[in-house]
């Protein structure tokens, strides 16, 4: 075939006109490339999948794949609690910003005192039920709030306790009330938001919680006062501490966790009271077996008369092996503490005593 020299000159200005094009395409990807590092992704407030009128939002990916999405660390709040007036101690939570930004970001200013002019924050406020082994209900802000709702949907799960999570939100009404998980609650699957997790507490010889849980009753009602008696947002050097500079670093990343891991490096911090007692504490869990005997010794005398006694005999029977297992625990560690120390074993043996005479007496009446 022939060409003539204006059909090469013609070939030639197109694979030109290409060549810049390809060029300034490149340009323009690498510079949103650029530009959306430094950016947020948006978030997603749209219907659920369910809905056929709207676009429905991505589905939440399975486990092995929570994504970061904020390109900063998560930030850790505290609260102050005091029982029956008397101080025990902070509880410390890690809010997912990268999982429920709307929910995150509303519980941090109000923790923070950032809403609403600092005039409103959950300091004052009560834990006003406890339902032992499942949850805590707080957080009933006696003040008008003008927060959006906060997320719609929710993949973790309600698999462990000290879990912070509230019921799902809509786009004008917001709750700020929130519950705190005291173990695995499965029944909150799928129809409450996990915003956060407990972190240790430093400087607590006893977790803050224990005094909390074994304040819980049958009906769920606080048998003592528990107060937000103060709360905050930790500083980086705090965070740092808590979390540790490898999660935070993760977290600026958007480095890719799963719930396992997620909830796994927080380490053991609620369960059982018995796993709590150490050496450094026994004087304080024998305080709190010590209250609480002595409600559960009052409550089944109360108990005998009344309609619902088979249901409140077997909360007590579960509060009883609770605190019984704890007081064992006591009972072997103090039996190595020579001198003075030894009035923490005699404590824990008359405590079992009367543990013991509590669960005989329940046997017999229920």
């Amino acid at each position: 075939m022939v060409y003539s020299v204006a059909s090469l000159h013609g070939e030639l200005d197109a694979m030109k006109r290409i060549n810049n094009l390809a060029a300034s395409t490149a340009t323009k990807k690498k510079k949103w490339k650029i530009e959306s590092d430094d950016e947020e992704p948006p978030v997603l407030d749209g219907p659920l999948p369910d809905s056929d009128d709207e676009p429905a939002a991505p589905a939440p990916k399975a486990e092995s794949s929570s994504a970061g999405t904020t390109g900063s660390p998560n930030p850790v709040v505290w609260m102050e609690i005091e029982v029956a007036g008397k101080a025990r101690g902070r509880l410390h939570f890690e809010l997912f910003q990268d999982l429920a930004p709307k929910a995150a970001a509303t519980f941090r200013q109000l923790c923070a005192a950032e809403a609403d002019g600092k005039t409103v924050s959950y300091a004052g406020t009560s834990l006003d039920l406890v339902y032992a082994g499942r949850y805590v209900t707080a957080g009933d802000i006696d003040a008008s709030l003008s927060f959006e709702g906060v997320e719609g949907s929710c993949s973790l799960t309600h698999a462990k306790a000290g879990l912070l999570t509230m019921p799902f939100g809509s786009a004008s009404f917001f709750d700020p009330r929130f519950q705190i998980t005291l173990g695995a609650v499965s029944e909150l699957d799928g129809k409450q938001l996990i915003f956060g997790q407990l972190l240790g507490s430093p400087g607590c010889p006893l977790h803050p919680l224990h005094w909390v849980e074994a304040m819980g009753t049958s009906n769920g009602t606080t048998r003592e006062e528990i107060l937000v008696k103060a709360c905050g947002e930790c500083s980086t050097e705090e965070c740092q501490a808590l979390l540790g500079a490898m999660v935070m670093a993760a977290q600026v990343d958007r480095t890719l966790e799963s719930q396992t891991d997620r909830y796994g490096r927080t380490g053991h911090m609620h369960g059982e009271l018995e796993d709590a007692v150490t050496q450094d504490n026994l004087s304080l869990v024998l305080e709190l077996t010590e209250d609480l005997l002595g409600h559960l010794e009052w409550a089944s005398k109360r108990t005998m008369g009344t309609s619902e006694r088979d249901r409140k005999a077997g909360l007590m029977e579960q509060q009883l092996k609770w605190l019984t297992k704890a007081l064992r625990k006591v009972e072997f560690k103090a039996g190595d503490v020579k001198g003075y120390e030894n009035r923490l074993a005699l404590g824990a043996k008359s405590q079992l005593g009367r543990a013991k005479d509590l669960e005989e007496s329940l046997v017999r009446v229920y």
